[in-house]
């Protein structure tokens, strides 16, 4: 977790780098919603049990984050074609964030992410070994900052 939290703050961090220029002196980054798309490509014919283990812990925590109003909107969808090799993805994940530091480093999203986890699993062991094997079940797993702004 921490090394995504780290690779994406990069990405955050470069784009908004890269988008301020073209962005009005009176705006400022954290205060533009933020949209990632997460990408997942599951082993062969483990998809089902991806997203069944994804809806039972991970969309709840979402859910809950939403609530807390670290995110605005939430989207799932799964490509239509069958893709080849590289390019494949089986799941497309897209976050719509308040703002940048609830992307990234918000302090008070860590928080409620580890109140919410508490609240909703009692059973952490079960939750974290449930997790582990969701992510056992991934080829590649990416991020992808979405930007309004022409590059």
């Amino acid at each position: 977790m921490k090394y995504f939290i780290v690779r994406l703050a990069a990405t955050v961090a470069a784009a908004f780098a890269s988008v301020a220029s073209a962005q009005d002196a009176g705006v400022r980054a954290k205060d533009v919603p933020t949209k990632v798309e997460y990408y997942y490509r599951v082993k062969w014919g483990s998809l089902r049990d991806f997203i069944a283990l994804y809806e039972k812990n991970h969309a709840p925590l979402l859910e809950e984050m939403k609530k807390a109003g670290f995110v605005v909107e939430t989207a799932i969808e799964y490509p239509f074609t069958h893709l080849a090799g590289g390019p494949r993805w089986d799941m497309r994940v897209t976050i719509t964030y308040r703002d940048a530091a609830a992307a990234v480093n918000d302090p008070a999203w860590e928080k409620a992410w580890v109140e919410a986890k508490a609240r909703l699993y009692k059973d952490q062991k079960k939750f974290e070994a449930q997790e582990a094997e969701r992510f056992s079940l991934l080829e590649d797993h990416w991020d992808v900052l979405i930007s309004d702004f022409p590059g």
